[in-house]
């Protein structure tokens, strides 16, 4: 945070009711004050631009944690369907130690397509559901801390979210 502006004191209450009206209400800037002044305190350029940069690598992650392309498919993987297929996995493992056979596996693509799997194949899509959704959260870790230890802007602009 940087100094926006100032306030030196002695100020009426009039001035200082404008001076924070103004940098606070229509800036967005946090006030502080000290013995001698009213002090203004907003994010310099280089702020503004890591906070832009994160924003936008968050929604890229969330993007990227929505949908995987499998096979030439491509599935939702959002929490709730990482959960059912949690779930479907689990019922895989638990009828194999059961001695179960539970038969083809049918899973709805995006576009609303079945798709049959095998016990062995949908394992195999679970695996890579997580390994996707591992590489997604560390690419996103690793380009955040880039981001945080950037120490121009242009360091930022040359950040990029590279598959």
């Amino acid at each position: 945070m940087e100094i926006k502006a100032v306030l030196k004191k002695p100020y009426t209450d009039e001035e200082r009711i404008e001076f924070i009206v103004n940098n606070n209400h229509n800036n967005g800037y946090q006030i502080n004050e000290t013995d001698t002044e009213l002090q203004a305190l907003g994010r310099n350029d280089l702020e503004i631009a890591k906070s832009n940069k994160l924003d936008e690598l968050s929604e890229l992650k969330a993007t990227k944690l929505l949908t995987l392309n499998y096979q030439g498919n491509e599935y939702q993987i959002d929490s709730d369907s990482k959960i059912n297929i949690s779930g479907k996995v689990s019922q895989i493992l638990l009828a194999a130690s059961s001695g179960q056979d539970i038969g083809a596996i049918n899973w709805i693509t995006k576009d609303n397509k079945v798709v049959s799997f095998s016990k062995e194949e949908f394992m195999a899509f679970g695996v890579a559901v997580a390994a996707h959704t591992e590489s997604v959260i560390f690419k996103h870790d690793q380009l955040r801390t880039a981001v945080n230890n950037a120490a121009s802007i242009d360091e930022i602009k040359a950040i990029a979210w590279v598959d």
